[in-house]
């Protein structure tokens, strides 16, 4: 596959002297501790920071690189960014999958769209053709921090991809640029069960099988612009015969 546009790199901190934990603590570090209940996040927003401001417009230049005009956005939320795309990108097609209030609110307030409502712990396939899929990328931005189990997901995105999308886009908090790889947890956020460190999470993704075509560190917000949130495309690896 052609090489997948990057981010300018940070500076990464010393790495931990404690090896990678396995699939039962999702490839965290021994001896942190994930939340084991977590209420709905909704996505509201009482000031005007933008979180995770880089990881849409990614998104976007890369679905261009690959020749796509579709985004299926894996927990939209109240879809804001995938608003501003489509603002953007007119003719693209977008798709929001979540549950709960935040899908009714885009649903009900958005103009754009297709609007797919599914648990993202219990759904690992959505309604959608092979036509159309092979002209989407899928992105998914700090989401999977906010699941208690978030094996649902990452089979539900591998699925996408092996029907026909072409690539998938991850971001979530990388736990050593916030609070240090051998924080002991939980996350300072309440809403987040658990935040990984850059080497655990691309560990996990591989141990769920897929290939990692890139890995960097973005913006978490527009107001400290702190370089403390992993951004990670992924895909599948190609089969040799």
């Amino acid at each position: 596959m052609s090489t997948t546009p990057a981010l300018s790199p940070a500076p990464y901190p010393v790495l931990s002297r404690q090896p990678l934990g396995d699939a039962t603590t999702h490839h965290i570090r021994a001896g942190y501790r994930h939340r084991t209940t977590v209420e709905y996040f909704t996505d509201t927003a009482d000031d005007d920071v933008t979180w995770q401001p880089d990881v849409y417009p990614y998104a976007a230049t890369l679905a261009e690189h690959y020749g796509l005009d579709t985004l299926i956005d894996l927990g939209c939320g109240r879809a804001g960014k995938l608003a501003a795309l489509a603002a953007e990108r007119p003719n693209w097609t977008y798709i929001g999958v979540d549950f709960g209030d935040n899908l009714a609110w885009s649903r009900d307030n958005h103009p754009f769209g297709q609007w797919i409502d599914a648990n993202l712990e219990k759904t690992e396939h959505l309604p959608l053709g092979p036509d159309l899929l092979r002209g989407s990328l899928v992105v998914c931005s700090d989401v999977i921090e906010h699941l208690l189990d978030p094996l649902p997901l990452l089979t539900l995105t591998r699925n996408l991809l092996s029907d026909g999308c072409s690539a998938a886009v991850f971001s979530t908090p990388a736990r050593e640029f916030r609070s240090g790889y051998d924080a002991p947890g939980p996350p300072r956020n309440p809403s987040h069960v658990r935040e990984w460190a850059g080497d655990e999470f691309q560990a996990l993704l591989r141990a769920r099988g897929f290939e990692i075509h890139y890995a960097g560190i973005t913006r978490s917000d527009d107001a400290s612009h702190g370089m403390s949130t992993q951004l990670v495309t992924v895909g599948l690896p190609e089969v040799r015969r």
